[in-house]
């Protein structure tokens, strides 16, 4: 399998942290692409735009930068990975990510096993069950070590 172009959505939670050190290490060895993904639901869009002085463009640039700090803070270890490609994406998030790691011909989507919002399902959160239902890209789930569970 060749992997050049690794997806990894981001929330900004312990589990997009631990997707993105996995990812890291793949796109090293592969010497693979990354591209981090936000997604931004129409509530939320709403929420942070209706903000006197804060318009969508203002958004972007913060969770974008936020997204590099994400990044980087994460992939300290690794030596020689490029900066990877930071997009922000609004709509339904299972659907946003699988159409554009289709669109963007991603070779691996790498996930936390849940996210921020703590409405997980049974075993996944209800994003990744989301994307792994609606791709045919393979899809690597990073599930937490068992000290972060237990600092939930």
């Amino acid at each position: 399998m060749q992997i050049s172009h690794i997806l990894i959505p981001t929330d900004f939670s312990k589990f997009s942290d631990l997707a993105i050190q996995n990812a890291a290490f793949l796109a090293q060895s592969f010497r693979a692409k990354i591209t981090l993904v936000h997604v931004l639901t129409m509530a939320e869009v709403n929420a942070l735009t209706s903000q006197p002085g804060n318009p969508w463009e203002n958004v972007v640039d913060q969770i974008q930068k936020d997204m590099k700090e994400e990044f980087e803070a994460n992939t300290k270890e690794f030596s020689g990975l490029e900066s990877p490609a930071l997009e922000v994406i609004v709509g339904e998030p299972p659907e946003e990510l699988s159409r554009f790691a289709e669109e963007n011909k991603v070779d691996l989507i790498v996930m936390g096993t849940h996210g921020r919002t703590g409405l997980a399902g049974i075993f996944l959160g209800s994003v990744t069950t989301g994307v792994i239902k609606r791709t045919c890209i393979p899809v690597m789930v990073v599930k937490c070590p068992t000290a972060l569970k237990e600092n939930e």
